[in-house]
C-alpha cells in the first residue's frame, strides 16, 4: 500500500466468525429468538457510506402493516437535544419495511448519533461518522469479510465493538451466506431459511436472520460500514452467466435469481 503510506490503517480480519447469542427468525411480527424490547425495531439500526457531509442512516421495522410511517433524528449529542437533521419516511412492504435515509448538510469528520420512532416507540440509538475532509494524517478502519453464520461465532465483530478509535468498517464481501443448514450445523447456529436461498423471500429472510445477532447488530449500532458483495451474497463462485452454486433446470434463471439476491441486499444494507 505505498500509494496510501499516509493512512494507518488498523486491520481486523474476520474470517469465519460467529455470534454470542444464537438468534433465529420466523415469518412472523415476534420473531422466535428476537430481542422483544427491541420492538419494532428488532434489527437495531446501522448507517454506512459516510462523505464529509452525509451518511446513511438505516433500520427496519417489523410489523404487519402494509406500510408505516417512521421518524428520524440525528443529533450531535447522546442526549438527542441538539437536533442537527430530522424527519419523516414511509416504508411498506415493497421494501420489506426496511428504512435508509441519506442524511445530508453534516460536518466533516464528526461524530453523530442517530434514532428512529415508529408506533410511538424509538429504536436503540446509533452511533455514526462523517468522512474527514482535507489532508488527513491518519485514518483508522475495521476491515471485516466473510462472515459465516452456522461455522461459529461473530467474535471478532465483537472485539470492535470494545474499540473506540476506528473511522469506519470495511466489509469486504460474503456479508452472509447462501447455503442452508447440514448435518455438522450446531444447533446454535442454526440459519433461517433452513435451505439453500433462492427466492426474493429466502434472500430477505436470511439477512433479517443475521442481523438479528447480538455481536453484529452492535458493531452496526457503533460504526458506519462502508461494504461490496462477493459471491455469497448471491450464489457461491458466481460469474456473469451463472453460479458453481446455481443450477438453472432446479433454481431458475440465473440473472433473476442474481437480481433477487442484489434486491435484498440493497434493502438490508446501510448502502446508498
Amino acid at each position: 500500500m505505498l500509494f496510501m503510506k499516509n493512512i494507518i490503517y488498523t486491520i481486523i480480519f474476520l474470517g469465519f466468525t460467529q455470534l454470542l447469542n444464537a438468534q433465529s427468525y420466523r415469518n412472523s411480527t415476534m420473531r422466535f429468538g428476537a430481542n422483544g424490547t427491541l420492538a419494532p425495531f428488532y434489527h437495531g439500526v446501522a448507517s454506512g457510506d459516510p462523505l464529509s457531509d452525509a451518511v446513511i442512516i438505516w433500520t427496519r421495522v417489523t410489523t404487519d402493516s402494509i406500510s408505516v410511517d417512521v421518524d428520524w433524528r440525528v443529533a450531535t449529542d447522546t442526549g438527542m437535544v441538539n437536533i442537527v437533521s430530522s424527519g419523516t419516511v414511509t416504508t411498506d412492504t415493497s421494501k420489506d419495511h426496511t428504512v435508509k435515509v441519506d442524511v445530508t448538510g453534516l460536518q466533516a469528520d464528526q461524530f453523530y448519533y442517530y434514532e428512529f420512532t415508529a408506533y410511538n416507540t424509538n429504536s436503540v440509538r446509533g452511533r455514526t461518522r462523517t468522512a474527514p475532509l482535507g489532508n488527513i494524517d491518519s485514518l483508522r478502519f475495521a476491515v471485516v469479510s466473510c462472515s459465516g453464520y452456522p461455522f461459529g461465532y461473530f467474535n471478532a465483530y465483537e472485539r470492535i465493538t470494545e474499540r473506540n478509535d476506528i473511522n469506519a468498517v470495511l466489509h469486504l464481501g460474503d456479508y452472509l451466506y447462501e447455503s442452508g443448514n447440514s448435518s455438522a450445523t450446531p444447533a446454535d447456529r442454526l440459519v433461517e431459511p433452513t435451505t439453500e436461498i433462492i427466492s426474493l423471500e429466502d434472500y430477505r429472510m436470511r439477512h433479517s436472520h443475521y442481523k438479528l445477532d447480538a455481536a453484529l447488530m452492535r458493531v452496526h449500532q457503533q460504526y458506519p460500514f462502508i461494504c461490496i458483495w462477493d459471491d455469497h451474497e448471491t450464489a457461491n463462485d458466481s460469474w456473469y452467466g451463472g453460479a458453481q452454486n446455481h443450477t438453472d433446470s432446479t433454481e431458475g434463471n440465473w440473472f433473476s435469481r442474481k437480481a433477487r439476491g442484489i434486491q435484498a441486499y440493497y434493502e438490508w444494507m446501510p448502502l446508498r
